[in-house]
C-alpha cells in the first residue's frame, strides 16, 4: 500500500478544493478553525485545554503549540474560543 505525504502548501491546495463547514456566533461572525485568523484547529485547542486541565504552564504550552503564551491564556480563559456555534452553513463553492 503507498502512502503520500503532502508537504505544507500541497496540502493547503487539497484543502480548497473541498467545501468545508462554517460556524458562525450569535453575532454572525466565523469562529473556530474557520476563522480567517485562526491559528490552530479546534481538536488542537481540544487538545491544549485537555493538557491545561492536567497542570502544563502556559509557556509550555505555548511552546509545544508554537504560539504565544498569552494567546494560550486567552484559549484557556475563554476570551478566544470561547464563543458557542450558533450557526453553521457549508462553504460556496
Amino acid at each position: 500500500m503507498n502512502t503520500v505525504v503532502l508537504s505544507g502548501k500541497l496540502r493547503q491546495q487539497a484543502r480548497m478544493g473541498r467545501r468545508r463547514l462554517l460556524h458562525f456566533s450569535e453575532a454572525g461572525r466565523r469562529i473556530g478553525e474557520t476563522h480567517h485568523k485562526a491559528v490552530l484547529t479546534d481538536h488542537e485547542v481540544a487538545i491544549l485545554l485537555q493538557l491545561r486541565e492536567e497542570g502544563k504552564t502556559y509557556a509550555w504550552l505555548a511552546e509545544k503549540f508554537e504560539i504565544a503564551a498569552v494567546s494560550v491564556k486567552s484559549i484557556c480563559s475563554g476570551r478566544t474560543r470561547g464563543a458557542a456555534v450558533a450557526k453553521t452553513k457549508l462553504e460556496p463553492a
